[in-house]
């Protein structure tokens, strides 16, 4: 029988905490798909998962996921110093991180100095082969999946 892992998925809409009437009407809007499809992913893979989208009206550390192995954040490049500081504050407490998303995908050299993975076009089965490696080993600086500098193709 595989691991069920506690999978926790933050969706940054916002860069920080907002009171203005526009972002309280329009940031529901900018909730970004992938995460959402992430969830699923990891939900028919047999695990636990706690999603939350931030939207600068909640209590970001009230409403982070609690008892996690693994936290996958969205967040485009306004966001990205939200998610370093997320990163760092779950890291610390023995949390693997991931980022994916815009930012991610743009500025992936500047992600992995905060991330312990940084996922660029992801697909299921890209998901599949980081949580495989996550139930594998206990040693999370054993990783698999080629380092940064294997996967980037210059033309």
């Amino acid at each position: 029988m595989k691991k069920k892992l506690r999978i926790g998925i933050i969706d940054l809409v916002s860069k920080g905490p907002t009171k203005a009437l526009w972002a309280r009407v329009m940031y529901p809007n900018l909730a970004s798909i992938m995460p959402q499809v992430l969830g699923v992913w990891c939900e028919e893979e047999g695990h636990d998962v706690a999603f939350v989208c931030y939207t600068g009206f909640e209590d970001l550390i009230e409403e982070l996921p609690k008892d996690t192995d693994l936290v996958f954040i969205g967040a485009f490049t306004q966001s990205a110093q939200l998610a370093y500081a997320l990163s760092n504050l779950l890291r610390s407490k023995g949390i693997l991180t991931a980022i994916g998303g815009p930012h991610a995908r743009c500025y992936p050299q500047d992600a992995q100095k905060y991330f312990d993975y940084v996922l660029g076009f992801t697909d299921k089965e890209v998901i599949q082969q980081v949580l495989m490696i996550f139930l594998r080993t206990a040693q999370w600086a054993c990783i698999f999946l080629p380092k940064l500098n294997q996967r980037i193709y210059r033309v």
